[in-house]
């Protein structure tokens, strides 16, 4: 791979606030996403998914640091919860 693309790429990345979400957990009810990279960029997008999933809006139960794949692996999650949904919710935190 061509070490000046791989730099360019990640300039781009760090210029633009490369931020991504990872679905923990998923339900008709609500889920709990990961949050990575640029924190700003990355809960914008949780917060689009959470309104693209739940059309009737959502509450956010729990929001945080948590253990990522491994013990030393950290992660800031958010647990929602459609409205409408029964208050029983399937946090994976």
């Amino acid at each position: 791979m061509d070490v000046k693309f791989v730099l360019l790429a990640a300039l781009l990345c760090v210029a633009t606030g490369c931020g991504s979400i990872r679905i923990v957990s998923e339900a008709k009810t609500g889920g709990t996403l990961a949050l990575r990279g640029a924190h700003d960029t990355a809960r914008e997008k949780a917060e689009r998914y959470m309104r693209d999933h739940c059309p009737s809006g959502y509450e956010v139960i729990e929001e945080g640091d948590a253990v990522g794949y491994s013990d030393d692996a950290r992660e800031w999650r958010i647990a929602y919860r459609c409205n409408g949904s029964p208050s029983v919710a399937m946090i994976a935190f």
